[in-house]
């Protein structure tokens, strides 16, 4: 079922973020077995634009961003309408072809950078050029690409997960 799935949830918070959780029919009808899910719409008419994360068994939550809760005034324990579907347009962030060209010649770097999650590719993108001289751009690229060279990746070797003692 595609389109636009409205519904009502009480905001809970984990820690320091708050969420909703998605009904499981519109978790179904939204999810596909990924654990994360790119959606759009609004809370109680405030335009939204997040990813969902999976809860479990099928099921998702959503947060409800700061923003959004100062402009309603609501924070845990509110009851909200919510209204989404599902967003089908890129996520990708556009690269500046400073970056292009210096992850082209690169290929580790490239690997490394493309491991990331698409947040924080988008988060390093707006700082890279958040600049106003190319040069500065150009500085700050350069020394990016040889932080990802020097990082290790996991492409070639699973990490292991470590066991609790008991």
């Amino acid at each position: 079922m595609d389109g636009l799935h409205v519904f009502s949830a009480k905001i809970y918070k984990v820690g320091i973020i708050r969420f909703v959780d998605v009904p499981c029919d519109v978790s179904r009808a939204l999810g596909d077995g990924t654990p994360h899910v790119p959606v759009r719409g609004e809370v109680e008419r405030v335009p939204l634009k997040t990813t969902l994360v999976s809860r479990g068994k099928g099921g998702y939550r959503m947060a409800i961003h700061g923003d959004i809760r100062k402009k309603l005034r609501v924070d845990a324990g509110a009851v909200v309408e919510v209204a989404i579907e599902r967003d089908e347009d890129s996520r990708e962030p556009v690269l500046p072809p400073a970056l292009v060209l210096a992850l082209r010649n690169s290929p580790k770097a490239q690997a490394v950078f493309r491991q990331m999650t698409t947040a924080l590719r988008r988060q390093i993108v707006r700082y890279l050029t958040s600049v106003r001289q190319q040069s500065t751009l150009e500085r700050r690229v350069a020394k990016f690409v040889q932080r990802l060279e020097q990082r290790k990746s996991n492409l070639t070797k699973p990490k292991a997960h470590p066991t609790k003692a008991r």
